[in-house]
């Protein structure tokens, strides 16, 4: 009996200690966790709580709130002498000072944070596009990636890692603009094909259609395209921009933006491309004038965009409109019926969420 009694003692030791052995193992992951994820949470927590505190600022001051189209910048400065936020050194361990740009977009507020600490600053989605793509001093001509060209960055090249998960549809980045907002096109072109315009023409007395895109048919199906995306598709994203809507010669190829955007239609939300997407994407020495052939190659919107209507006109008659078509720029009558890409503009300003921007890994923002 005795011997039972010892025996039984002992097994209640060693399932004793491994239960002990079990909770400090478990003290330890979680002190360890919280080492690691917890300053990064802070900062995260933080820039939400500047988020509140914007809105919580624009409640008690509704003559502050932009009107649809504009932007204003809260500073923390504002937010915490206005009482919206406590003092941000008592909030987190570091040295930090912080804004909030509020986007009017469509009728509704974007509140884009950020903050710049000790530590620690927030990273926005242009900030890590360029970090992963810009290309500088290559020894490869055809690189794909990010060209700096006119203070602006431009996706060139073949393989690029441009591809961006938005709104439950895939996208391709097209470029950064001098202010940092990224023009965007939608990676699948739209189900229906379009006819650019059908109104009766004068010109030629038939109903050829007329190639004035702020009043035409495109820009018609364009705007309800635009009216069917829900906020739920992150549609409070999309920003106002300018569309080139110039007048091209046939005659004049030259690769340029004082042509196709000699003329601008402002503040639209969605958008087709023009005629100097297509050649700008090229890397090909000889892709030197809009519509050359040389411009397919190392060229990565040669496999996203087949056949498009473009937004830009004939300078040599009014009824033909500037297409895209197996990597060839061409006119064609307006009343012909064409594949469209949308085409749209995001602030850039966003927090970066995760992805490498491939296809299988799109970037994802937040």
């Amino acid at each position: 009996m005795i011997e039972k009694l010892k025996q039984l003692d002992r097994k209640v030791y060693i399932m004793g200690g491994i239960i002990l052995g079990a909770i400090v193992l478990l003290i330890v992951i979680l002190i360890i966790i919280k080492l690691l994820a917890g300053p990064g949470n802070n900062y995260s927590k933080l820039e939400q709580k500047l988020v509140k505190a914007a809105q919580t600022y624009l409640k008690k001051n509704p003559d502050s709130v932009p009107q649809d189209g504009e932007s204003i910048e809260l500073d923390s400065a504002t937010l915490v002498s206005s009482g919206s936020i406590g003092d941000l050194s008592k909030q987190i361990k570091d040295t930090c000072t912080g804004r909030v740009l509020v986007m009017n977009n469509g009728g509704s507020a974007l509140y884009l944070p950020h903050l710049d600490c000790t530590n620690y600053t927030t990273v926005h989605f242009y900030d890590k596009v360029i970090e992963d793509n810009l290309v500088a001093d290559s020894e490869d001509p055809y690189e794909g990636g990010l060209y700096e060209v006119n203070g602006e960055y431009i996706f060139r090249g073949k393989l690029v890692n441009n591809y961006i998960s938005f709104g439950g549809l895939l996208w391709r980045i097209i470029k950064i603009d001098e202010n940092g907002n990224l023009r965007v096109i939608k990676a699948n072109a739209e189900k229906a094909k379009k006819i650019w315009d059908n109104k009766y023409n004068t010109e030629i007395e038939k109903s050829y259609g007329i190639n004035e895109y702020e009043n035409s048919f495109l820009r018609e199906t364009l705007q309800k395209d635009y009216a069917s995306i829900t906020q739920e598709q992150n549609k409070i994203h999309l920003i106002p921009h300018d569309v080139c809507i110039g007048k091209r010669s046939d005659k004049n190829r030259e690769i340029s933006y004082d042509i196709d955007c000699s003329e601008v239609l402002e503040g639209e939300y969605i958008s087709v491309i023009n005629t100097l997407d297509f050649p700008m994407a090229s890397l090909d020495e000889n892709c030197t004038s809009v519509g050359a052939g040389s411009c397919v190659n190392y060229n990565y919107l040669s496999n996203t965009v087949t056949t498009s209507w473009t937004s830009i006109g004939s300078a040599d008659n009014t009824y033909e409109v500037y297409d895209i078509s197996g990597g060839y720029v061409n006119t064609l009558r307006a009343r012909n019926t064409v594949s469209y890409y949308w085409v749209i503009y995001l602030s850039g300003q966003e927090l970066y969420t995760t992805g490498s921007g491939t296809e299988q890994d799109p970037y994802i923002i937040k």
